[in-house]
């Protein structure tokens, strides 16, 4: 993402929705995460309802991300982010996750957010430490029928709301 290029968090659509189907392949590196754009991925797992809410990133006209928030209450929500494979270390984690937790702690008014994140992906967990997540345990989860192993991760209202000041 080129610097000053601002980040439009909205609702996605379902013309969004097929686009994000057709993005490239993740890199090697991240090529286990592929699955979360594709049919039967996060979106479908996911659908757009009462307690979920899918936001696509917008940035020059360009769908660069999404999140969700999902199995919302009036006290919590799962944060959710993916990012067009092109835009990996651009700096469009960042905006998105903020501006998704921002839409959370303002607008939901929920009291925290919580994730899942695989032990392996520094690069998601320094970013979610930097915005203020701190680790809740582990967990196993079922993913494509095989077994994997989740470091959980949650953010608070005040904390969430101390760290994007910075």
């Amino acid at each position: 993402m080129a610097k000053g290029n601002k980040i439009d968090l909205r609702p996605l659509a379902p013309a969004d929705v097929t686009r994000i189907r057709r993005w490239p392949k993740y890199p090697k590196e991240f090529a286990l995460l592929d699955y979360a754009l594709r049919s039967g991925g996060w979106l479908h797992t996911y659908p757009a309802s009462a307690t979920t809410l899918q936001l696509g990133a917008w940035s020059g006209g360009r769908l660069v991300g999404f999140s969700l928030l999902t199995d919302i209450t009036p006290e919590a929500a799962e944060f959710y982010i993916a990012l067009h494979p092109a835009q990996i270390g651009r700096g469009v984690g960042r905006p998105v996750a903020a501006q998704t937790l921002e839409y959370a702690f303002k607008k939901l008014g929920l009291q925290r957010v919580y994730l899942k994140v695989r032990p392996w992906h520094k690069r998601g967990i320094t970013l979610y430490e930097q915005l203020g997540f701190v680790p809740k345990g582990v967990k196993t989860q079922l993913i494509q029928g095989k077994p994997v192993r989740f470091r959980v991760m949650e953010v608070d209202k005040s904390a969430a709301a101390r760290a994007l000041r910075v």
